[in-house]
């Protein structure tokens, strides 16, 4: 795969367009309207409540609308600007905020984690410590190759009665409880063998922040991630719904199942609706937890845009160097290996997924996916940056709504090369 830098395009979805006013070169009415067809029928088809979609192109944001409905029970319409949980987008956050770190002199991708973060393992029985832990890597956790597996033992992020029950603790479970509970536990590869997926890992790079840093998580990131972009909504999300944020979506689940609490005063007894409490928002921060517009993270994107050639390059916002940049979209690890015909295949940077689309034009891209949510953003080599949100993760025939989104949005955004 091409390892030459990749601007990033931001998918997020919509309903009823309720357009962003005040936007100086906006998409005209002719190139707007793919996208305003194009979000209404997805949130038919699928039974969507709502979403919203963004693009920015060249640095100006040409589209930011809402569709649908934020809160079906006040009938209240999402805006531009409304707030969504963005799940998984939250890796290439927290990866650029890495990366200021090593800009910053405080880090280097090659370090050891446990150089850094120093946590007492809680062991199980006759467990003993394994010692693979000690060579995971900063640039392990940031490409998913540190040596968790999900598909072989469990997501680590989402155990939170076993590991109570286990430490003998009440619930909710926080992130260096977590941490504590996994380095009792046994790697399921040695790190740098190979790829797979690890929430995990990105919830150490998120301690690793505030190690280093001297701050929490959620500060280092908007003072020194999105203030240099004059960006100001994106936070933490909250687990319940009396908690959500001013201007934030409802979640919706279409087959309204519940589960025990793990959080909230029903913690470890009262059923609750997926979407509010049956994780923690909160615990999940570095790896999933952040809720932003979908104009925010097209924003964040174009901040990665790179003006100028060879040594002349820089990226538009100066939030990173163009170096940094070049090597954050540079492969590190195989996601999936191409088909026959040469296509097909996928690739992890740091924090990034990198693909070639069915015309051979490279993207980079990060999805997210909860139980009642569904986020996509792609950055594209000609400064061309979109994100789409969805207030439902799954449709009523079962169908996961981020693997939905991918191939028709980037066909508008070809069609809108051509106009």
């Amino acid at each position: 795969m091409n390892k030459t830098s990749l601007l990033c395009l931001f998918v997020v979805g919509i309903f009823f367009p309720s357009l962003a006013k005040g936007q100086d070169g906006i998409l005209t009415p002719e190139q707007a309207a793919p996208f305003d067809h194009w979000m209404t029928s997805f949130l038919q088809d699928h039974k969507v409540p709502g979403g919203s979609l963004a693009i920015v192109r060249d640095g100006k944001v040409v589209y930011a609308r809402g569709f649908g409905l934020a809160d079906k029970e006040e009938k209240t319409p999402v805006q531009p600007e409304s707030l969504f949980r963005i799940a998984s987008i939250s890796k290439p956050i927290t990866a650029v905020a890495i990366l200021k770190l090593v800009e910053q002199g405080k880090l280097k991708t090659e370090d050891k984690v446990l150089d850094i973060l120093h946590y007492e393992p809680h062991f199980e029985g006759d467990a003993k410590f394994d010692e693979r832990w000690k060579d995971v890597t900063i640039a392990q956790c940031l490409a998913h190759t540190g040596g968790w597996d999900r598909g072989v033992s469990y997501d680590p992020m989402f155990q939170a009665h076993r590991m109570a029950k286990s430490m003998k603790m009440e619930l909710p479970i926080l992130p260096e409880h977590i941490i504590r509970y996994q380095l009792g536990q046994k790697l399921d590869f040695t790190p740098g063998e190979r790829y797979a997926y690890s929430n995990f890992g990105y919830s150490l790079l998120g301690r690793v922040i505030e190690k280093l840093s001297g701050k929490p998580y959620e500060q280092y990131v908007q003072e020194e991630v999105f203030k240099p972009l004059g960006i100001t909504a994106p936070r933490m999300g909250k687990s319940l719904e009396s908690e959500l944020a001013e201007g934030e979506v409802h979640y919706y689940d279409v087959n309204e199942k519940q589960e025990t609490a793990i959080t909230g005063p029903g913690a470890g007894k009262d059923k609750v609706p997926l979407s509010y409490g049956v994780w923690r928002q909160e615990t999940l921060d570095s790896h999933g937890g952040w809720i932003a517009s979908s104009s925010d993270l097209a924003k964040f994107a174009a901040a990665f845009d790179l003006v100028g050639e060879g040594k002349e390059a820089a990226t538009r916002g100066g939030l990173l160097k163009a170096e940094t940049v070049q090597g954050m979209f540079t492969p590190r690890a195989v996601m999936n290996k191409p088909g026959p015909d040469g296509k097909g295949g996928q690739d992890y940077g740091y924090g990034w997924m990198l693909r070639a689309d069915s015309s051979g034009r490279m993207s980079c891209r990060h999805g997210g996916a909860l139980a009642c949510t569904a986020s996509t953003m792609i950055h594209f080599p000609d400064n061309i940056n979109v994100a789409v949100l969805f207030n439902l993760g799954q449709s009523p025939d079962g169908k996961f709504l981020g693997r939905e989104i991918d191939g028709p949005l980037i066909d508008l955004v070809e069609g809108l090369r051509t106009k």
